[in-house]
């Protein structure tokens, strides 16, 4: 049994559509992972706020962590930044719920979580935009 001709072309006409929005989709992701990239260079070098909590970051090394309470991939983060924060010293560590706190957010530029922002004697160093493992962070913090 031979399928009709008229199924067929809504069949290419489906697939068609379905390409279409797939590529679209990937063009998309690509180009706002390459837009946070060019943030995150710019942000390089700017220095810390100086208020409340930061002001431990003037000295020395210190790690902002940006998260939020709903966030997924900030519940696998979590474990990695209360275990170094026992284990490495002369590094200030500061967690930053971006729903409780969404001035403090604006401030740094941060544009997802979870990200962590890794300063150096009151200027940002490096930027970290969504989950990093341990031993990524434990390499930048050396």
């Amino acid at each position: 049994m031979a399928i009709p001709e008229p199924l067929l072309k809504v069949a290419a006409v489906f697939f068609d559509v379905i390409f279409v929005l797939l590529f679209t989709y990937f063009i998309f992701v690509i180009g706002l992972r390459l837009y946070w990239k060019r943030k995150a260079k710019k942000m390089k070098g700017r220095p810390v706020p100086t208020k409340g909590e930061f002001m431990r970051l003037k000295k020395g090394k210190g790690v902002v962590y940006f998260h939020a309470p709903n966030c997924r991939p900030c519940a696998f983060v979590d474990p990695v930044i209360k275990k170094l924060s026992k284990e490495v010293k002369g590094v200030h560590f500061i967690k930053v719920n971006v729903a409780e706190k969404p001035e403090v957010a604006r401030e740094f530029g941060i544009l997802a979580t979870p990200t962590v922002v890794i300063t150096e004697n009151g200027t940002v160093k490096e930027i970290l935009m969504g989950p990093v493992t341990e031993g990524t962070l434990r390499e930048k913090l050396k």
